[in-house]
């Protein structure tokens, strides 16, 4: 009867362990799609180099203002600051955002052609990465154990547990469901849910503090600002450096 039972349990995990992961990656792909519809809804031209090329400016509150070549300097490249810092991505990798930081870059790229951008994996806590860590060796090591047959509780002198000795005797699904249970809780302790982005080494915007990734426009508009500060000449729109 007590075999059932963990045997219903394990299950019953092994189940919950799927179903957590696949509605994990419906809602990461929902709440990306949500977060960045500005870059599939806004047209090409709002954000690229061609926009140098048009006759007109776009005329939109909030958006970015293009304005025509101007005279003998229309085939003058867009200028980008010497002192231009590095841009630096921090995001959680596991909620879906590398798109999103591809996507970012390349709008960047194309108003500062030649900026250094930087991305990696926004670490979660101390106390979070040590127990994931934790749980990633002892997953190994109670799978080596029940793949060659070992009990360590008998050479510790300790009865052997009705829930140990039920893995010995139903290794591939034993291991399989630890295999999975494992690693869904690897996933949830090591996803932030962050999309830190830094300039130099000032921070410019925050996910993890405004609950929301910044949009175009509004990062765009947050590096134009912080180059002032620093006292960087940069163009305040998509044109051309007359000088």
């Amino acid at each position: 009867m007590a075999d059932k039972v963990f045997v219903l349990i394990f299950s019953m995990l092994f189940v919950y362990s799927i179903f957590e992961g696949i509605v994990t990656t419906d809602h990461n792909s929902n709440s990306e799609e949500e977060q960045f519809h500005e870059f599939d809804e806004d047209p090409d031209y709002k954000y690229s180099e061609k926009a140098n090329l048009k006759d007109t400016s776009v005329d939109e509150t909030g958006d970015i203002e293009i304005r025509p070549p101007v005279g003998s300097e229309a085939s003058k490249a867009f200028q980008t600051p010497t002192d231009m810092p590095t841009l630096k991505f921090l995001y959680c990798v596991s909620c879906g955002y590398k798109q999103a930081f591809d996507q970012f870059s390349q709008v960047i790229r194309d108003k500062y052609p030649g900026i250094v951008i930087e991305g990696g994996n926004f670490p979660p806590s101390t106390p979070k990465s040590l127990f994931s860590q934790f749980i990633g060796v002892a997953k190994i090591a109670l799978i080596v154990m029940v793949i060659m047959g070992r009990d360590p509780f008998q050479s510790m002198g300790m009865t052997t547990p009705t829930v140990f000795t039920w893995m010995l005797n139903n290794k591939l699904s034993s291991c399989l469901m630890m295999f999975m249970l494992s690693n869904s809780i690897e996933g949830m302790l090591m996803s932030t849910g962050a999309f830190e982005i830094y300039l130099g080494e000032e921070q410019i915007w925050s996910k993890l503090e405004s609950g929301r990734v910044p949009s175009p426009v509004e990062l765009l508009q947050a590096i134009d600002s912080h180059l002032a500060i620093r006292g960087s000449k940069v163009p305040s729109s998509f044109g051309f450096d007359n000088n």
